[in-house]
């Protein structure tokens, strides 16, 4: 191995860690808010939409696709359960279980680096990379667990919106309008 190769493989353990606590940090608790659970829902399902009509012909990577959309909507109800959900005067709140959210999160960010450092290589022998990213079935299983996860956790989301029912704020009878 060369020297930028080497620099590479050492800078990765960085890159993931930061990642890591960038990623620690947004899963803490959140307002809830309508918009952002459709906006996910909608998002997550169109991405496993797009990508299941992209693989109808590759049907190893399209059941991978399936599987690892199956097993994060599990993941996901899981995790729903062990969020903390929170109707209060300011408004809904939601405490995510940081474990599952990080381990979909990371497994994902993991593969698009795997594949960021199998181009890095390829380009550097000169050789020709694979086009076919999303045909490969560990890419397809772990888009699946990511779209998944995040479309079954949103949707939880909002049907636990529905059926809240906002908590009045107390009176203050020196608040003059």
């Amino acid at each position: 191995m060369d020297m930028p190769t080497i620099v590479l493989l050492l800078l990765v353990p960085l890159a993931i860690w930061r990642i890591y606590s960038r990623l620690k940090r947004l899963m803490g608790r959140t307002r809830s808010e309508l918009w952002r659970h459709y906006l996910a829902a909608g998002a997550m399902s169109a991405l496993l939409g797009v990508l299941a009509a992209t693989l109808l012909g590759k049907w190893e990577a399209f059941g991978a696709l399936v599987v690892g959309a199956a097993f994060g909507a599990a993941l996901g109800y899981r995790n729903m359960q062990l969020t903390r959900l929170e109707n209060t005067t300011e408004g809904f709140f939601y405490t995510p279980n940081r474990r599952l959210g990080l381990l979909v999160a990371m497994l994902f960010i993991s593969r698009l680096i795997y594949r960021l450092f199998e181009a890095y290589l390829h380009m550097h022998d000169h050789l020709p990379l694979d086009p076919d990213f999303v045909g490969n079935p560990l890419t397809a299983v772990l888009f699946g667990l990511l779209g998944g996860f995040y479309a079954c956790y949103s949707v939880l989301l909002l049907r636990w919106r529905r059926t809240q029912k906002p908590v009045p704020r107390p009176i203050d009878i020196f608040d003059i309008k």
